[in-house]
């Protein structure tokens, strides 16, 4: 098992409306390939943390590198998972208007940046 935490802009290009067809998207692929996760949106910044298969992950990854409806991306964390965190969902959501918690977390790297991200999704209202 393999994690991302990444952070990223929404495109100069996309509307926030892009989410929507984003998880749509992403909810039954991440379901077939064993992935799971969290994407919290404020509006403009993405961050989303990602579990599953190291190579799935990193095709993954490269295929969010090269979408147009992401800009300034920015991997906070990546490494070993003991064990799956999100076992509720494929791709669980929300949104938020906390922009100085999420401007803190931009701020951090490596297991220090994963901690803070689990901290503050119990203060989010997650959509499965």
């Amino acid at each position: 098992m393999y994690e991302f935490l990444y952070t990223s802009q929404l495109g100069a290009q996309a509307s926030p409306l892009v989410v929507g067809q984003i998880l749509s998207r992403a909810r039954p692929t991440n379901a077939q390939a064993g992935v799971s996760g969290l994407l919290i949106f404020d509006g403009q910044r993405f961050f989303q943390h990602l579990e599953g298969p190291r190579p799935t992950l990193e095709a993954l990854m490269g295929r969010i590198v090269g979408d147009s409806r992401h800009e300034d991306m920015r991997i906070l964390h990546e490494g070993l998972l003991p064990q799956r965190r999100y076992h509720r969902f494929d791709m669980g959501y929300a949104e938020t208007d906390d922009l100085d918690a999420l401007g803190a977390l931009i701020q951090l790297s490596g297991p220090s940046a994963v901690e803070r991200f689990l901290q503050m999704r119990t203060s989010f209202d997650i959509q499965a």
